[in-house]
């Protein structure tokens, strides 16, 4: 009987500890999100702004996700195990692959497909899209190695 209840307090600190876990890397992750995406709100939310200037912002704001994306991986590259850093690194060109191939598709179908300039901000907006996620998911692999 002793047994069971330690098994079953360990199972329910085991689970709380994930679910601790889990909400302190959504906040960072939301933390890092806000300040990007305020930047980028703030940089789209004047009263008169073209279209140059709201690829513009969206530019920045990829950037940015692309400093966050190689700041994880550096991370990374330090804390896991050589093997499994070796694997993230395939990874990783593989999805720079998939990332430039996606470039490509979008400005082809935004640029060239769809008319008018207002369609270069919504390429530009899915360009950041697919960076921010890559980097938020390296922040979480990050994260995860703390707990």
């Amino acid at each position: 009987m002793q047994a069971l209840n330690n098994l079953t307090m360990k199972r329910t600190l085991s689970v709380f500890f994930m679910f601790l876990s889990f909400f302190a890397i959504s906040q960072t992750q939301k933390k890092n999100e806000k300040s990007i995406d305020k930047i980028e709100s703030n940089c789209l939310n004047k009263s008169e702004i073209s279209n140059a200037e709201m690829c513009n912002c969206t530019i920045k704001a990829r950037e940015s996700w692309d400093k966050e994306l190689n700041k994880y991986y550096g991370l990374l590259k330090t804390k896991l195990p050589k093997e499994a850093f070796e694997i993230l690194k395939e990874s990783q060109k593989q999805w720079i692959n998939y990332r430039d191939k996606e470039y490509l598709f979008i400005s082809k179908f935004y640029y060239e497909v769809k008319e008018g300039t207002m369609w270069f901000a919504v390429a530009e907006n899915k360009k950041k899209e697919i960076v921010k996620e890559r980097a938020l998911e390296l922040e979480e692999y990050y994260r995860m190695l703390d707990f």
